[in-house]
């Protein structure tokens, strides 16, 4: 296995494992076709980073080699505005969406009915994603995301409340299976509107009967009828309580990566389908195995939040995790004399705790513990994390 780009080997788990690990940058095309023909590459992948995987895509293009999702696919998953006009099509529930467009001035003013959502139509780690209270924050706003937006496009949708959530989807041979929901609790880093980050993720989702029985046909249609063989798709939505709004996706797994645990609960493992398409073998997959109940275990991908700073201090990580059976696998994201970015998207995100549960009960306990041995400071010996209230994962907010 040849493993290309700019990390050193240090900082990449990938080129640790790897037989070979080259400094190419995944941007660099042409240094890349290069080595796909000295090399005699049999196949080609990367990880859950949007550009990577369109960069792959290019490269087995141009080789005829397999690749999961075409170009024309990619674009109508991915992008807010095409994924809203499949979720309309597929009946998939979605926030009503009041503009899709690259002037501020085609906004329907008159129609808005406050607050609302603005984004970029093609924003991601949720960059860009503003709550507007009324027009004067809303063309302020809308304007900014016009320039964060590769396109400049951006959408204006209706604001909805209610409890955060994301569903994988693995897709075999054309059909759609449901892997996992989970039950997202954001925190929020700063003050006043901004975009909440997740302190945990845990599964399988308090409300899974009601996704199933409200949402899971629609989207298995959607799934399916967008002309994928093998995949994986995940979405992210609220629920109110009684009504589901799915508001976003991607052609690929999200990047808390639940396959992780999948692999050990239910025995199936999408990462290992996209791999084997990827080699042109065939793909060893029971999409029979899939249970989104997980068995009756819960599963969970807990974090620790960071301020922003230089970092000073991590204190406990390993000894906590070595006591703690259920942490299958941790990220330390950031180390000692690194600086954590002042923002409020997933770059807040700092350790990351993959965990195996035979029970909720276990689930918050085990949060418990970790929160009250493993410590993080910044460079003037301030806490600088935001842990998960551990009476969360049972709804409890």
């Amino acid at each position: 296995m040849i493993v290309a780009d700019w990390n050193d080997v240090a900082s990449s788990k990938a080129k640790q494992k790897a037989d070979e690990a080259l400094p190419i940058s995944t941007g660099d095309f042409e240094e890349l076709c290069r080595l796909v023909e000295e090399r005699d590459v049999s196949g080609i992948f990367a990880g859950v980073s949007g550009f990577n995987l369109n960069q792959a895509r290019r490269l087995c293009e141009k080789y005829d080699m397999p690749f999961y999702f075409t170009e024309d696919q990619w674009r109508a998953v991915n992008t807010k505005g095409g994924f809203r006009e499949l979720c309309i099509k597929f009946g998939v529930p979605c926030p009503r969406t009041y503009y899709i467009g690259d002037s501020v001035a085609d906004i329907p003013w008159e129609d808005l009915r406050f607050p609302v959502v603005t984004k970029p139509v093609d924003g991601s780690s949720s960059s860009g994603v503003f709550i507007c209270k009324d027009p004067e924050q809303l063309e302020k706003r809308a304007t900014e995301d016009i320039g964060l937006s590769p396109t400049g496009s951006i959408i204006v949708e209706e604001f909805v409340e209610g409890d955060e959530f994301t569903a994988h989807y693995t897709i075999h041979k054309g059909k759609a299976t449901l892997s996992c929901v989970d039950n997202r609790y954001p925190v929020a880093i700063h003050q006043g509107d901004v975009t909440t980050i997740p302190v945990g993720r845990i599964f399988p989702s308090l409300f899974l009967d009601d996704y199933i029985r409200q949402v899971d046909e629609a989207m298995t249609r959607l799934c399916e009828g967008i002309g994928l063989t093998e995949g994986v798709l995940f979405i992210q939505g609220l629920f109110d309580g009684e009504r589901f709004a799915i508001f976003e996706a991607g052609l690929r797994s999200a990047g808390e990566a639940p396959y992780r645990f999948l692999d050990k609960v239910n025995g199936v493992n999408y990462l290992h389908l996209l791999v084997d398409h990827a080699l042109g073998v065939e793909v060893d997959y029971d999409p029979g195995a899939e249970d989104p109940y997980l068995g009756g275990k819960c599963c969970g991908v807990v974090s620790f939040v960071a301020r922003g700073g230089v970092v000073g201090a991590i204190e406990g990580l390993e000894d906590a995790v070595a006591r703690t059976k259920s942490v299958i696998e941790y990220e330390s994201r950031y180390p000692v004399g690194s600086t954590v970015p002042d923002g409020d998207t997933l770059h807040q995100l700092m350790i990351r705790f993959v965990m195996i549960c035979d029970s909720r009960d276990q689930m918050a306990r085990d949060i418990e513990y970790l929160n009250g041995h493993v410590n993080a400071f910044d460079s003037n010996g301030n806490d600088m994390v935001v842990k998960m209230d551990p009476r969360r994962v049972y709804g409890i907010e």
